[in-house]
């Protein structure tokens, strides 16, 4: 037992990696061995660290607990941080790095404290042995768990596409003279105009005006399906409404399971097998990775991984360089040669808050419960953003276009409302979303909700007779 003592540092700096890493490995694609190799590389240096401070003091079992302790301040900070932010403490709340980690740090400097003044830390050892025996037992019997019950479910729960509906390019080159590239860009929770204006007290003219000045259409009272990412993307992908099983499938399984409906929809699918490129600008590894397309944009899972739980992800500006990112990738994936099918998910105006209205960096704000004015200011600011973003990404693809593409740019749901503005409010403004669609062929006909959009766009420019679903609101708290 006292040789497996000098594991213990070692062995906590390398589980957050670990964990993270395979709860999310259906949608990575870092090989296995990089990964280990990379964690391999943490779980030696801290076992270099742990020797020099035993040279040090002369006491292996302090220097065991005394490491461990810095490796803890290390890499569970990040877990801190999402219990933390979550407490309210009265009227205060710790919802900023800046507050967090001060509370850590004392934490960390106390116990480090109460650990130097101890004569015998032979009981700390062992007790800290035991709870890493117990917990590396525990995740390897709930990954295997996990393991046999995605390997015995199915896949899919939508048929992604039936062999008998297959169609060619003959009808789309008839009726446009080319294919065109189909750009879906998804500006996550960004809400509709109305209700900008009648709760923000903000008018969204300027950016709506120029969506109309480049030969948009924008669909005044649009609606999502579902209030939620992870529900609404994959309906509309899909071109289908969840029933009541894939429901409680979804709520039961992992993340992994539910990204399926997402990475590798019906849609997606249709174009690939018209000879269409499958694109993916992901900025945000939990709901959408991108690692199914043929080609990604997006920012390093490896990273985002080894980062997220330490102390330095606060100062990575991780947010902010995924966003910018995305943005950045329209003029990279609008110069691919065609035709391509772009499907873009943008993790804003979306919390956690970043961005001042003309990006300026404000820290990194997260979403509060109960939602709240303060809030609502910070959600604006974004918004205001991610117009500006929006537009720079529109004239680089118009640019890089050598015929009209079609471009949808339609929101997955929109913003909670706090509690005070009513039920009825905070319901309709969830499900009111920006809904623009750019089409070489105007169209008057444009789907009122989500769940249409790409049954509307296959009937009119690709010859299918998908025809159009009742539009319906569905209400679920499961991913909200």
């Amino acid at each position: 037992m006292k040789r497996f003592f000098l594991f213990i540092p070692g062995l906590l700096a390398i589980f957050p990696p670990l964990f993270l890493f395979f709860n999310n490995r259906d949608v990575i694609s870092v090989p296995l061995y990089v990964f280990l190799s990379a964690v391999f590389c943490v779980g030696t240096v801290v076992f270099f660290c742990l020797l020099v401070v035993m040279f040090f003091i002369k006491d292996d079992q302090k220097a065991v607990i005394l490491t461990s302790v810095a490796v803890i301040a290390i890499f569970y900070y990040g877990y801190f941080f999402e219990i933390i932010k979550m407490a309210q403490f009265g009227n205060f709340a710790v919802d900023r790095h800046r507050q967090a980690i001060l509370i850590w740090s004392a934490v960390i400097f106390i116990t480090g404290f109460l650990v130097w003044r101890l004569k015998n830390a032979y009981f700390l050892c062992k007790t800290a042995g035991i709870f890493i025996i117990v917990l590396f037992t525990v995740f390897f019997i709930s990954f295997a768990i996990d393991s046999t019950k995605v390997f015995s479910q199915k896949k899919e729960a939508y048929p992604l596409w039936d062999a008998e509906r297959a169609f060619s390019l003959d009808y789309v080159n008839s009726f446009l003279g080319y294919v065109p590239d189909v750009y879906y860009i998804v500006p996550d929770a960004y809400e509709n105009a109305s209700i900008l204006k009648n709760f923000f007290g903000y008018d969204n003219r300027e950016f709506i005006s120029y969506l109309e000045q480049k030969g948009f259409s924008v669909v005044e009272n649009s609606e999502s399906n579902y209030p939620s990412t992870l529900l609404s993307v994959p309906a509309t992908l899909n071109m289908e409404y969840m029933d009541p099983s894939t429901l409680k499938s979804l709520s039961k399984n992992s993340l992994p399971a539910r990204k399926n409906f997402f990475e590798e929809s019906r849609t997606a699918m249709i174009f690939k097998s018209l000879g269409y490129k499958y694109v993916a600008i992901a900025s945000d590894n939990t709901s959408f990775s991108g690692n199914k397309a043929d080609i990604r944009f997006g920012p390093s899972i490896l990273f985002r991984l080894l980062i997220k739980p330490t102390i330095f992800d606060p100062f990575s500006q991780r947010f902010r360089n995924r966003v910018l990112g995305a943005f950045n990738s329209f003029d990279k994936a609008s110069s691919l040669a065609g035709p391509k099918f772009v499907l873009a998910h943008i993790i804003s105006p979306h919390d956690p808050y970043v961005f001042g209205p003309n990006g300026e960096k404000i820290g990194v704000h997260y979403i509060e419960e109960p939602h709240s004015e303060k809030e609502m200011k910070l959600y604006l600011n974004q918004v205001k953003f991610v117009n500006k973003e929006l537009e720079k990404s529109i004239d680089a693809i118009l640019k890089n276009s050598k015929r009209d593409p079609v471009i949808i740019i339609q929101s997955d749901h929109g913003f909670f409302l706090p509690d005070s503005y009513g039920e009825e409010n905070v319901r309709d403004a969830r499900f009111k979303n920006l809904s623009a669609f750019f089409l070489p062929k105007k169209m008057n006909d444009l789907p009122v909700s989500n769940i249409n959009t790409f049954r509307f766009i296959f009937d009119r420019y690709f010859g299918t007779s998908f025809g159009l679903l009742e539009d319906k609101r569905n209400y679920t708290e499961i991913f909200n």
